[in-house]
């Protein structure tokens, strides 16, 4: 029997899960999981992290979990790009800045400012929340804060230096900077320089599996082993398949769709200026397309619980027999971006380009489903071909019943649904790899079939659909072309 503990932290929620592994038979117990850790400053127009609600809870959920259980190893993984500073005295500098800050729109200039040479070399796309961004962001706004820091963690590492004091940061994580060499597999040093950023700021790199340092509780020394530190590379390690090629599509706050290949695969082309190519973690490279995804749906609920109450399960029973809306956008467009404004966004929108009215709770959620599965399509139908492997689909916006088929049929590829609860997993496998309790691939693959069997929603031919998906492509185009 092995038992460890995985720490999956989210942008809105996160969680602690023990889990335990005996006779290749795995056994899940969340401890509980915990939201509200996002601090708001109005005046500076700035969203932070509450570290210290974080730790908090964090050091609640081990003892809770290590009073019951013999923990033998504790794993964290959470978003990407954001971080934490710490001065000369070892204290955190403020509390990290939240990507969100990035995406009103004032700021979403920071992501246009660097050269092409970046993007060449850390294999990420320019977007304003890249730590990238932020670090300019930081230069003009807060100096002093990089004047002062010595070091500069993400967040996992910043979590394990607050537990343990160890100053690394591991692969997968630190790729998410477009501030890591892809080919290297180091932090490109001269590009940061060129940023006029200290290059002392940034820390050794670690692979998973690697033993970061040890918490007290009680008498018990417990290990701290780094992960795919990453959410998104460790959900994709929990995928049930030895391909050697892969596609997927995280389905959360943020939609991830991509493809997982050798490195050597993916690196001997040209990068693609539309796709961030991030480090596995496992030797292997993920080729992926950022979107916000469940958000809209998340900003769509608060707004319209405001007037009445409805759950997201009373959503998916309104849409079960909708036909497609004839209102297209583009779901990335940055004018439906900003925390709180979205509904309001979308209907001006739509009068401004003579789209129907929204004017119902189901075409509100109708225009939002059917537009994300229209943009998941798209992505796809480039990055497959005319392949027809199965897509593997995990996070919270995998219980959508109507999604998931809507973007079978689309995309007329067969969508694996697996463990909603994928970076956990993914997490929890990589420490018991760490541990040896478990030893190959194949090993890991049966572990996780026979735990959690996907479940399969195969493509059917939907000519509503795939009319209205033709309808949304020339609209595309032709707002492309009018630069609307």
């Amino acid at each position: 029997m092995h038992t460890i503990l995985a720490f999956d932290l989210g942008a809105t929620s996160a969680r602690g899960i023990v889990y335990r592994l005996d006779n290749c038979t795995l056994q899940e117990i969340e401890v509980y999981r915990f939201t509200g850790y996002q601090l708001v400053n109005q005046e500076q127009g700035e969203i932070r992290w509450d570290i210290d609600m974080i730790m908090n809870e964090i050091r609640t959920i081990i003892r809770m979990a290590s009073t019951t259980y013999f923990i033998e190893s504790i794993g964290f993984d959470s978003w990407g790009c954001d971080f934490g500073l710490i001065n000369g005295a070892g204290e955190l500098i403020r509390t990290p800045l939240c990507y969100q800050t990035m995406l009103q729109e004032k700021n979403l200039h920071y992501g246009m400012k660097l050269p092409d040479q970046f993007r060449q070399r850390t294999g990420i796309a320019n977007a304003s929340i890249n730590t990238s961004s932020q670090l300019l962001y930081l230069k003009n706004n807060d100096p002093e804060s990089l004047q002062e820091a010595e070091h500069l963690l993400m967040i996992p590492d910043l979590i394990h230096y607050l537990l343990t004091g160890s100053i690394l940061t591991e692969s997968s994580i630190a790729s998410t900077s477009q501030l890591f060499d892809i080919k290297q597999q180091q932090w490109a040093l001269d590009l940061i320089a060129e940023m006029d950023i200290p290059t002392k700021l940034f820390s050794t790199i670690v692979l998973p599996y690697t033993r970061v340092g040890t918490v007290k509780t009680g008498e018990h020394h417990i290990p701290i082993h780094s992960v795919m530190e990453h959410d998104t590379a460790s959900a994709i390690y929990a995928l049930p398949t030895n391909d050697h090629t892969s596609f997927f599509l995280s389905s959360g706050t943020w939609s991830v769709l991509g493809q997982k290949a050798e490195s050597g695969l993916i690196l001997r082309h040209p990068l693609e200026a539309n796709y961030s190519y991030e480090q596995a973690g496992d030797g292997k490279i993920l080729k992926l397309q950022n979107m916000l995804g469940m958000w809209f749906i998340e900003e769509a609920l608060r707004e319209v619980n405001q007037t009445k109450s409805i759950s997201i399960q009373e959503v998916q029973r309104l849409l079960e027999n909708e036909p497609p809306i004839g209102f297209f956008f583009d779901s990335q467009d940055d004018r439906f971006l900003s925390k709180g404004q979205f509904g309001s966004a979308l209907r001006t929108y739509g009068k401004q380009h003579n789209l129907p009215l929204l004017d119902s709770t189901a075409r509100l959620f109708l225009a939002i489903y059917q537009n994300l599965a229209f943009k998941y399509a798209a992505t796809f139908a480039d990055l497959i071909g005319e392949n027809s492997k199965p897509i593997y689909l995990f996070g919270g916006g995998s219980k959508s019943d109507f999604l998931n088929q809507l973007t079978a049929d689309l995309t007329q590829c067969t969508i694996a649904v697996c463990y909603s609860e994928s970076s956990a997993l993914g997490n929890a496998l990589a420490q018991f790899l760490a541990l040896k309790a478990i030893r190959t691939r194949e090993e890991l693959v049966l572990l996780v079939t026979a735990s959690h069997p996907p479940t399969y929603f195969i493509p059917r031919r939907n000519q509503a659909y795939e009319q209205a998906y033709q309808c949304y492509q020339e609209s595309l185009k032709e707002l492309s072309a009018k630069n609307i």
